[in-house]
């Protein structure tokens, strides 16, 4: 998963009779802390320093529009910021410049919301705004809180009204206790800026920051491994006796076996044994410098038993919900509900594609036309093969070759790895609908679709 973030500071302000607004020096070591600590938790940064308006908008669409849809995004500001008639704003350097020629907060400052509309449908947004909120001075008795659109966080410095502290060549409170609390490992985004405002208001006693959480599944920020001393035990006792079980069962049925005499063994069940091995051997890998998704528990264990069913003949459950491997009663565990973040999502307003499928048979080949994009790789397997064939779209079309003794074809879909069908068919390809379209927790929406001829 791709962790991206943007980072502006305005300090070095244009002045203008119409307004009176002074230079930040502190902000810069807000920029570079903020850069430093970013970079040291795995996101790829980007920082403007005094930003100006025309600076922002094509910073952050090329920003956002070089990466994957289930991305992470951070955009952080620090410098002075506003609120005016129901809007809220952050002022880039040229802000009293340019009012002064418009007289238009629009204009001269950013809206908050337009931010937000460029990463819609890009991914996760963490919105991080070190600036104040007090009145630009021509509100009309609106009231300014910030609302999120969906899987969108906003984290500001302070409350509504409310102006936010500086330090005189000092990084800002805000700021500062961000960087202290965000290399906190496996913390969410909500638990974070609990931390920052407990952090921010010990300190001061007149600073709360705020935030709006409108993300739709939990955001860890600063993933690690970790491990106990009984994960390990479980990890070496099965490492001990692993290829025993492979030589004497098989691979598939010794890698089974081995879990469910673990469980037994340490008396837990066969969900937390594979669970704790993983924990383990997931930490030697990654500090082999090999890149493994960190899945939390909820979701580890539910692939766990979503794969057990390859076995179907060996897994097998009786009407009292007691589970048996091969007729021998175990211990499967509590099974976790399918968690949040691996149900199914409606698709993009205005991204929906129907799935469609045309076949035609000719002597010697097979034509499948289809309005799945190109580069799409379709995996097809035909009653004379064993295995599935990949099979990529290229002009709406594939073609099977040396058909003539084939009868029927079995259609099903690879891992989506091109950025441009990954943007165009959503995260999990939660975009595509129809009667081809299979959910699949683990993978997302896949193609399933049989012909016969």
């Amino acid at each position: 998963m791709k962790k991206n973030a943007i980072l502006f500071s305005a300090s070095n302000y244009t002045k203008s009779p119409l307004i009176q607004i002074n230079n930040l020096p502190g902000v810069k070591y807000d920029i570079q802390a903020m850069h430093k600590r970013l970079t040291q938790i795995g996101f790829e940064v980007k920082q403007i320093e005094n930003i100006s308006k025309d600076q922002i908008i094509p910073a952050l669409e090329d920003n956002a529009s070089h990466s994957p849809c289930d991305a992470i995004h951070i955009v952080y500001f620090t410098g002075h910021g506003g609120h005016n008639n129901g809007n809220n704003y952050i002022y880039p350097v040229d802000f009293a410049s340019e009012f002064e020629k418009s007289k238009d907060i629009e204009t001269s400052a950013m809206n908050i919301q337009d931010i937000i509309s460029i990463y819609k449908g890009k991914g996760r947004l963490i919105l991080i705004l070190d600036a104040c909120r007090s009145d630009f001075g021509l509100s009309k008795g609106y009231y300014s809180e910030i609302t999120a659109a969906e899987d969108v966080y906003i984290a500001y410095g302070t409350q509504f009204q409310y102006t936010s502290i500086g330090i005189a060549n000092q990084m800002s409170p805000f700021t500062q206790a961000i960087c202290d609390e965000i290399l906190e490992p496996n913390i969410d985004v909500d638990e974070l800026f609990t931390r920052v405002r407990r952090n921010v208001y010990s300190k001061y006693q007149i600073q709360i920051p705020a935030s709006v959480n409108a993300l739709l599944n939990r955001i860890v920020l600063h993933k690690q491994l970790s491990y106990t001393n009984f994960d390990e035990e479980v990890y070496k006792f099965v490492k001990k006796y692993a290829d025993d079980y492979n030589n004497k069962y098989g691979y598939f049925h010794g890698d089974d076996l081995i879990f469910i005499d673990a469980a037994q063994y340490f008396n837990i069940s066969f969900l937390d044994a594979v669970w704790k091995f993983r924990k383990v051997d997931n930490k030697v890998y990654t500090d082999r410098g090999a890149k493994i998704p960190l899945l939390p528990e909820d979701e580890a264990k539910f692939i766990t038993f979503h794969g057990l069913f390859r076995d179907k003949e060996y897994f097998t459950c009786d009407e009292n919900h007691t589970w048996y491997y091969n007729g021998r009663q175990i211990r499967m565990g509590e099974i976790p509900p399918l968690p949040a973040s691996m149900q199914p999502e409606a698709p993009e307003v205005g991204k929906e594609l129907y799935v469609t499928f045309d076949i035609q048979k000719y002597d010697n080949s097979i034509i499948i036309t289809t309005n799945l994009p190109d580069n799409y790789i379709l995996l097809v397997k035909s009653n004379l093969s064993k295995n599935s064939d990949r099979k990529t779209v290229t002009n709406g079309s594939v073609m099977i070759e040396n058909a003539q003794n084939i009868s029927s074809i079995t259609i099903g879909s690879a891992f989506i790895t091109d950025s441009s069908v990954k943007e165009q068919l959503g995260k999990r390809a939660r975009n595509l609908l129809g009667k081809y379209v299979k959910y699949d927790p683990v993978c997302g929406n896949q193609i399933s679709a049989v012909f016969n001829f």
